[in-house]
């Protein structure tokens, strides 16, 4: 129940309406999942679907439960915080994509060099490696976000990166299927076929 609410918040924060994400937020509560988990959730959907997306989820959520008590430490943007940022952030990326972390790297340096250092720093850094959550938990997370904007790529990788941190077949099809119920109906059959593509790779030597 946990995983499919997470998955329905998830897909709900990029594709519904503010009432929808109220009814999100307080299912979440309801089945005792945290505000600092949601908050969490919320902050995840900035890096797969932008700042209007967790702005409007951080301003329903505050409505609701009020503003955080008290930030994380290393929010701001100075020396200290890139630095650990960066470590954090390979570290993470290096877990979730195994022996293509060299490719994967290369390809954003070829195609988007803007982004090759961001993606280290802000998204696996700032974002995915916060202690908040869990690493699998996020990462199952951001297969939900995948699977309801319909990116058949990244879902690929984040599936088998979500496999790789120890997540197992079922939590996968449980978020997927919690997924499915707040997305668009195109997105189930092919985040299916990503998923089962995902798991044939991962069960080769």
């Amino acid at each position: 129940m946990k995983l499919r609410n997470l998955a329905r918040l998830s897909a709900t924060l990029v594709h519904g309406a503010e009432d929808d994400v109220r009814v999100a937020i307080h299912r979440a509560l309801d089945t005792r999942i945290s505000v600092e988990m949601i908050r969490e959730v919320i902050f995840t959907s900035y890096l797969f679907d932008g700042y209007p997306t967790a702005l409007e989820g951080f301003r329903q959520l505050a409505l609701i439960a009020g503003p955080p008590e008290s930030p994380p430490a290393d929010v701001n943007y100075n020396a200290e915080s890139i630095a650990n940022w960066r470590n954090r952030g390979e570290k993470l990326c290096r877990l979730i994509y195994g022996n293509q972390f060299d490719n994967l790297t290369g390809m954003v340096e070829q195609l988007a060099p803007e982004l090759a250092d961001a993606m280290l720093v802000e998204g696996y850094g700032k974002v995915l490696s916060r202690d908040r959550l869990d690493p699998k938990l996020r990462e199952l997370i951001v297969v939900a976000i995948l699977a309801s904007k319909n990116r058949p790529r990244q879902l690929l990788s984040h599936c088998l990166g979500a496999l790789r941190l120890g997540a197992t077949e079922e939590e996968l099809r449980q978020i997927l299927g919690g997924s499915a119920e707040d997305s668009p109906a195109d997105c189930t059959e092919r985040s299916t076929m990503v998923l089962d593509d995902a798991i044939r790779r991962s069960d080769k030597p």
